[in-house]
């Protein structure tokens, strides 16, 4: 049994790192929730007392969920540090950390292992996707469209895994109010277009191959697979392919077994990312993991984003991307 001590209390603990365990507890242990202050907190599938971080304790603990704010992160990282958890595996949110103490990460070393849990590199949809591309259902991707379905850095993680390959270039063209168009090269010619800003309830994708395409919206095309999304209200159940279900594969039935709409913010992205969250924390003490996402490759993506949408452009980003894979 894994033993996890989560750190921070906010909305991606209720929301998503709290069920997300919940679903996998014969997997894992929860020893405990550390907050600013105690007090008892509801998850939607239960309720926790969480303990004052100011006594953080790792030991016994095998992995450390943190999400706390983001300026928040290199003062804990060193506290976290001085506890000398070699045994234990650190799993941040994204962006990491802030752009200018990139100098907290020297802390990592303190620990087993590192990993950003990002999540949209287990979404179901882009899971599916990638599979139908490595039997070679559309051929080599060619184009990838993100219609209001990615976030910034998240949206990048999304590529990488649709694509296969690094970003190497990312330009951003403002338009009037929050309208943004990301032009978006990767290594092995691919390219994608990603429209903003963020709508999920009405996003879409699209996958361009040289023999078909991948879509989660119906359109004629040569080769269409279309995927669907099944849902019991706001709650992700599972996809369609074709128009035909799909048959619950590798966690799916633990999250269908306790995922529900009790969940704080449950929607059909955000269920589906605390079914993509259940990938990552599986993996997390794995050597090897399609989920593991190297905290550089985490900030180099947010530097990327961050530069695009001040400049337009994005210099020498084939260097930020070897740095990102070490």
């Amino acid at each position: 049994m894994t033993r996890v001590a989560v750190i921070g209390a906010g909305r991606r603990v209720l929301g998503a790192i709290l069920p997300a365990l919940h679903c996998l507890r014969d997997r894992f242990e929860l020893a405990a929730v550390y907050a600013r202050r105690e007090r008892e907190i509801d998850y939607g599938l239960g309720r926790v007392v969480t303990r004052s971080s100011r006594e953080i304790t790792l030991d016994g603990v095998d992995l450390v969920a943190v999400a706390v704010g983001l300026d928040a992160i290199p003062e804990l990282l060193g506290r976290l540090a001085a506890r000398r958890p070699r045994h234990a595996v650190l799993l941040l949110d994204t962006p990491v950390l802030p752009p200018s103490r990139l100098d907290a990460a020297r802390h990592f070393a303190a620990f087993r292992r590192v990993l950003v849990a990002e999540d949209n590199l287990a979404l179901p949809p882009f899971l599916l996707a990638r599979r139908l591309i490595d039997d070679g259902a559309i051929g080599d991707v060619r184009r990838i469209y993100f219609f209001h379905n990615g976030y910034k850095y998240h949206a990048l993680a999304s590529l990488k895994l649709l694509a296969g390959a690094p970003i190497t270039g990312l330009r951003s063209r403002r338009y009037k109010g929050k309208l943004r168009q990301k032009q978006i090269e990767l290594a092995n010619g691919t390219s994608a277009i990603m429209y903003e800003p963020r709508d999920y309830a009405v996003g879409r994708f699209l996958v361009e191959g040289t023999r078909g395409a991948i879509a989660d919206y119906s359109f004629d095309g040569p080769a269409a697979r279309i995927i669907g999304y099944r849902l019991d209200g706001p709650v992700y159940r599972g996809l369609t392919l074709d128009g035909s279900p799909l048959a619950p594969a590798g966690l799916d039935a633990a999250y269908l077994a306790h995922a529900g709409p009790t969940i704080p913010e449950a929607s059909p992205m955000n269920t589906m990312k605390l079914r993509g969250l259940m990938d990552v924390l599986a993996g997390a003490l794995e050597d090897r993991s399609p989920f593991h996402y190297a905290p550089g490759e985490g900030v180099t993506d947010a530097l990327a984003i961050r530069i695009a949408d001040r400049v337009g452009w994005v210099p020498a980003l084939g260097l930020l991307a070897r740095l990102g894979r070490r």
